[in-house]
């Protein structure tokens, strides 16, 4: 698909086509503290645009008019149905996760046959799993039998099925959903042998969840779900009463969030609270029982920072309250401890307590007195990324070296290595799926070309038969050998050496003529493995583009050094590390000097526009999608609050100090002659 040039909307001309109006208010501002200059006042013109717009009729207009402008202008590009059509097409492909044997014997996983607005959860029965694969002849068909269908939940589909435990019975099944992308969900719960008869697809009644129980838990957010052993209920964490109807779309929930356990059958209104911290209201709680049922391991947070203290309670010796007695094994935040496995009082957890990039520990907690003892070292040049464990005394350690992942054998109690698993396979590993107990595991391998394999790997079989393919994903009409996906170094401003990931059709000139897309996080520790984009590769593919991912610091790529190294007074490190793979593209002959787009999402979108704002002449244009703009009072909204942990806090002179330096909102140069921009905000 060509795009030329006659057929491009106009460069805007506000003259002609004037921006709406918009209400400046020259008194209002707010006073910060400085470390540098003591108080500093900042001019909030447009503060009253801090009022939701269900809350305010002004900033609802203020939104109605710019989304009208937006959706004029570019309603004019000629090529916009084509393009649509494209993007469509390559998303119109049925994917699926990996399988997840659950207690009542069966496989369940997701599906989607291409377009659905939501998933679907199928499953199959165990020993049935290969013939209902064969039976699936066609690639939409999902090799099970119909569980649940989230597009039920909703009249237009913006009902999502978030998460799901099923209890160690296998009867019931314990399922969170949101409504229309909020953060806010309800718990339900339905038993195993009550699905869904029919999706929406073949005539079931939309705006209905048909078949649950009573059981219904609402105010949850951020929350984790642990079922007792004996199925009586679970763990889960909420807020306060007093909150607005959370059934409705963008409720923020404020407060401090509390942990409680519900019964089955019971109310919400009889849950019992198991703990709480007035004092810290923004501490945020994950309840997760053993294996074995004998311990609640409680983990605390206060922030989105790699930090948590760890607490035991022993489930057999004393009932469910908020007086229970806890083994204080970490009680100060610093570093980051996850439970992985126990043997009896024998507990493992992956850490960075002295190794940036993960190690394994045990903690006995007959012996507290012997404190930690390190089990797997740390690996100096790959993170470790997961720890799951398989065939009752064996684990599968995935490690990220290199931006690129691998898979390991290790035995439970020794530690030792036993080997690597699919050493051929190359790409993003994701969605292990197994229990201790069981003597097989999946995952799957996704890229840049491929949005996924899943593989099996059995105990059972030879060694040379124990890794198989169980289901590839098919893309019409995209052939991955058309493609060329390598990895680069290049330098930034200070000579730190930064990995990026470039995309690219096999015939490409690198002429210094072809557009890029540049996409990047940098940000409280996330890595941006290979991921496959329908979107990104239409660009790809129709516009004979380049894809680009520079893995900046901020994230977790190298461990949390490398994550430090983009927070707080050096989050000026990630902005250069972007705006130098730009450079890079461009004098390397990747991409045109004025045909580089940047993107990036959230914090990515702080990323985006703070680039921007500080070299506008690199780029040709730049999508900020739903962006931390506003670094000055990003704490004071929904969870703002807990990204202290990246940013540091507006309201201490040393962070206002280096704050003000880069936030967007506040270093727009009018003088300047900026790239097109488009801003994505949230649609709650």
């Amino acid at each position: 698909m060509s795009k030329p040039t006659a057929d491009r909307p106009s460069h805007w001309d506000p003259k002609a086509t004037p921006y709406p109006p918009v209400r400046r208010d020259p008194n209002s501002s707010e006073v910060f503290q400085s470390k540098q200059n003591g108080s500093v006042t900042i001019p909030d013109p447009y503060s009253w645009l801090h009022e939701p717009p269900k809350q305010s009729k002004e900033t609802q207009q203020f939104v109605t008019r710019q989304q009208a402008l937006t959706k004029d202008y570019l309603s004019k590009y000629s090529h916009r149905d084509a393009l649509h059509e494209a993007v469509t097409k390559n998303w119109d492909y049925a994917r699926f996760s990996c399988p997840s044997l659950k207690p009542d014997g069966y496989y369940y996983f997701s599906f989607n046959s291409g377009l659905q607005a939501q998933s679907i959860v199928y499953r199959v029965k165990k020993g049935e799993e290969e013939e209902a694969l064969k039976r699936a002849t066609d690639p939409k068909q999902p090799a099970g039998e119909l569980f649940l269908d989230p597009n039920l939940f909703s009249i237009d589909g913006t009902t999502a099925f978030s998460f799901s435990a099923v209890s160690e019975s296998g009867i019931y099944m314990a399922y969170g959903v949101s409504r229309s992308g909020s953060d806010c969900q309800t718990i339900y719960v339905r038993r195993t042998d009550c699905p869904h008869t029919k999706t929406a697809a073949d005539g079931g009644k939309r705006g209905e969840d048909p078949g649950r129980m009573k059981d219904t838990v609402e105010k949850v957010k951020f929350s984790s779900l642990s079922w007792m052993k004996d199925d009586s209920g679970f763990f889960y964490s909420r807020f306060p009463d007093e909150q607005p109807n959370t059934t409705e779309p963008g409720a923020d929930l404020k407060g401090e969030v509390e942990l409680y356990f519900h019964k089955l059958g019971e109310p919400q209104s009889k849950d019992l609270l198991i703990m709480e911290d007035p004092a810290n209201p923004s501490y945020m709680w994950g309840a997760e029982v053993s294996d074995d049922a004998k311990y609640l391991i409680l983990t605390t947070s206060k922030d989105t920072g790699r930090s948590n203290r760890l607490w035991v309670a022993d489930l057999t010796s004393q009932p469910l309250s908020s007086e229970m007695k806890w083994q204080k094994i970490v009680n100060e935040f610093g570093n980051e401890y996850i439970f992985v496995a126990n043997d009896n009082s024998r507990l493992y957890f992956m850490t960075n307590k002295d190794a940036p990039k993960r190690k394994v520990v045990t903690y006995d907690l007959s012996k507290p007195e012997e404190g930690f003892q390190d089990l797997i070292a740390e690996d100096p040049q790959a993170v470790l990324e997961g720890y799951s464990p398989t065939n009752n005394d064996l684990t599968v350690l995935s490690y990220s070296r290199d931006v690129k992942d691998e898979l390991y054998l290790h035995e439970i109690k020794s530690g030792k290595r036993i080997k690597r698993i699919g050493e051929e396979l190359i790409g993003t590993i994701g969605g292990i799926s197994g229990r201790r107990k069981h003597g097989e595991f999946f995952f799957q391998i996704s890229s840049f070309l491929s949005p996924g394999t899943v593989y099996r790997y059995r105990f059972d079989r030879p060694e040379d038969q124990a890794l198989a393919e169980f289901r590839k994903t098919l893309i019409p009409g995209l052939d991955s050998n058309d493609f060329v996906s390598k990895q680069v170094f290049y330098e930034s401003k200070d000579g730190t050496k930064v990995p990026m990931f470039i995309v690219h059709m096999k015939d490409f000139k690198q002429d210094a003529s072809a557009p890029a897309l540049q996409y990047g996080y940098g940000g409280f520790s996330i890595n941006i493995s290979p991921f496959f984009s329908p979107s990104f590769m239409s660009f790809v593919a129709h516009y004979g583009g380049v894809l680009a991912v520079p893995n900046i610091r901020g994230g977790g790529e190298y461990g949390e050094d490398w994550h430090l190294a983009g927070c707080f007074e050096n989050k000026q490190n990630v902005f250069d590390d972007f705006q130098y793979a730009t450079k890079y593209l461009v004098a390397n002959g990747y991409a045109a000097p004025d045909k580089v787009t940047i993107m990036g999402g959230s914090n990515g979108g702080l990323l985006v526009a703070a680039c921007v704002n500080q070299a506008p002449w690199l780029f040709g244009s730049a999508l900020a999608e739903v962006g931390v703009l506003d670094m000055l009072r990003f704490h004071r909204f929904t969870i703002g609050r807990a990204w202290i942990a990246d940013y540091g806090d507006p309201d201490t002179p040393e962070a206002f100090d280096y704050l003000i330096k880069y936030s967007p909102l506040h270093n727009i140069n009018p003088a300047a002659e900026y790239p097109a921009l488009m801003l994505l905000t949230a649609g709650q």
